[in-house]
């Protein structure tokens, strides 16, 4: 799957999450597959997926920042359980941005 694939994919994903591709996505230029948005006046990420096994996935700064940061599993369990999947987690973790809190 090329990058341009992978961030498409994540483009279907936030327009069933959100309801619409937010107009502020900007994809990082060196890590292609890195997309940062804000939502409601709070900074998220999303990862684009690299090949058909993985989907998008979507976090808030916060998290993406101590995931960035964890060692190997505990990065991979981290990822699991802050991954934003709906419109309620999304709703939570806008709550939590405001709050200044991780999800974990």
């Amino acid at each position: 799957m090329t990058d341009d694939e992978g961030q498409r994919r994540a483009k279907v994903f936030l327009k069933q999450l959100l309801g619409t591709t937010p107009e502020d996505l900007c994809w990082d230029e060196t890590h292609h597959l890195q997309g940062h948005m804000c939502v409601d006046g709070s900074d998220l990420v999303v990862i684009a997926p690299r090949d058909e096994r993985h989907e998008p996935v979507v976090l808030t700064a916060q998290d993406w920042d101590e995931i960035r940061h964890a060692p190997g599993e505990r990065a991979a369990d981290l990822v699991r359980r802050c991954a934003i999947r709906d419109h309620d987690e999304l709703d939570a973790a806008v709550v939590r941005c405001h709050r200044g809190v991780t999800s974990n």
